[in-house]
């Protein structure tokens, strides 16, 4: 009996050790533990043509947030969607206990440059030289002129555009081209449907504003004047000589994020254009179109490796026949650069792989398939049959580190539904 009470004793005294409240912490250490230092300030150097005011306006959002690895990280997909900086580093600098000082360093691309350019695909190339600046004033704004020929035009461009300033000022843009233009209509299966001379201009005006971070909107107006000459007569869309005055508003969406060999984005815009036209034939006084883009790509499995989807769509009605779009208004490449319709809608699925980063930039290679359902160019019937088609794209792309440009890109295609290849080259632009 003693000894079963010793042990119970000993037992409740284990226990009852174990079961004292450990000492209550400091309210004041509570709160010095719990608290994260801030965003207090953030610095730029290397900076050389881009205006600080402009870079310290795209971040000052990240003032006073607490400092995290997912603002870090978000900081820098801001910076690097900027599009202008080949080398971003950013290094936190802790100025007292609750407040931190951001420190980047960056190295700009060139954005200044006289570019020349080519693309070929089967039997059309394309080649022109455009003295351009992304980065003018420092704020991202951009000038361009220049021009290009190719197997049926030759034509001249201006453009400048600004970015949307603080305070609700309005970014705009102002674009002129002239052409001398003989275009060339085919059907889906690649037959030579019509030709003709057109000596055109095109002016448009337009002004954006972003909100809300991720969302855009703008407005704008066009006027185009067409002299069409040596056709042949047919019925349905007449290439006449036109005037057309328009007015289109775009709605867009856009969210990315940088993983340092690709950026991953979700984006989807939609647009409006109305316009009133000095036709003769009534069906084409009142011309307008309806467009939509939905688009995603994002890292699988590593950052090396991204998946890509985007899908495409174009309606159009009393449509002028220099409006129709062709296979880019779809989101696809296994339509002829020939065929134009007034109602198409496609697009594309595949993976992208990054072969190898150079100090130069990057080398990757692509592969997807595609689809679209597009209303034939069958001009002598009016309303036209409607073409289900699908294929694969393939091909390598070189990016550019130091050059906010295009570098090179090769693409072949295959119209699975048609059976005829498409190939493509291009030399300082994309497709």
């Amino acid at each position: 009996m003693k000894k079963s009470f010793a042990l119970i004793f000993f037992l409740a005294c284990i226990l009852g050790l174990t079961a004292q409240e450990e000492p209550e912490q400091n309210p004041a250490e509570q709160e010095q533990v719990l608290i994260k230092p801030s965003i207090s300030k953030i610095t730029f150097s290397g900076l050389k043509k881009t205006s600080n005011s402009y870079i310290q306006s795209k971040v000052q959002k990240f003032i006073g947030k607490t400092i995290t690895d997912e603002e870090l990280h978000d900081l820098e997909t801001t910076i690097q969607l900027e599009g202008i900086f080949n080398e971003i580093k950013i290094e936190p600098e802790p100025v007292s206990e609750s407040e931190t000082q951001i420190n980047i360093t960056v190295t700009e691309k060139i954005t200044f440059i006289p570019v020349p350019f080519a693309m070929y695909s089967n039997s059309n190339y394309l080649a022109g030289a455009i003295v351009m600046d992304t980065n003018a004033l420092g704020r991202k704004d951009m000038f361009m002129i220049g021009g290009f020929f190719a197997k049926n035009a030759r034509t001249g461009l201006a453009s400048l555009a600004s970015q949307p300033k603080d305070n609700w000022v309005p970014g705009i843009s102002i674009f002129v081209l002239g052409s001398m233009f003989s275009p060339e209509y085919s059907n889906s299966s690649e037959e030579n449907v019509l030709k003709y001379k057109d000596s055109y201009y095109d002016l448009k005006f337009a002004l954006s504003e972003k909100f809300a971070d991720n969302f855009t909107a703008a407005a704008g107006l066009g006027y185009t004047a067409h002299s069409i000459s040596e056709h042949n007569e047919f019925e349905g869309m007449a290439p006449e000589s036109i005037k057309i005055g328009s007015f289109s508003f775009t709605l867009g969406y856009s969210k990315s994020d940088w993983n340092g060999v690709f950026m991953s984005t979700n984006s989807a815009s939609v647009k409006s254009e109305f316009g009133l036209s000095n036709s003769e034939n009534s069906d084409y006084k009142h011309p307008m179109g309806f467009s939509f883009d939905i688009a995603e790509q994002h890292p699988v499995f590593t950052d090396r490796l991204r998946f890509y989807q985007k899908y495409s769509g174009f309606y159009g009605k009393n449509l002028h026949i220099s409006a129709l779009k062709g296979a880019g208004s779809a989101s696809v490449s296994i339509l002829s650069g020939h065929f134009n319709s007034s109602r198409l809608v496609g697009g594309h699925m595949g993976l992208e792989f990054s072969v190898k980063k150079f100090n130069w930039g990057m080398i990757s290679i692509y592969g997807d398939y595609q689809c679209v359902y597009a209303k034939d160019f069958e001009p002598l019937t009016r309303d036209g049959s409607y073409e289900f088609m699908h294929g694969a794209s393939g091909g390598t792309k070189f990016y550019l580190a130091k050059i906010a440009f295009p570098a090179l890109a090769l693409g072949l295609s295959y119209n699975v539904s048609k059976r005829y290849w498409q190939y493509a080259f291009a030399l300082g632009a994309t497709f």
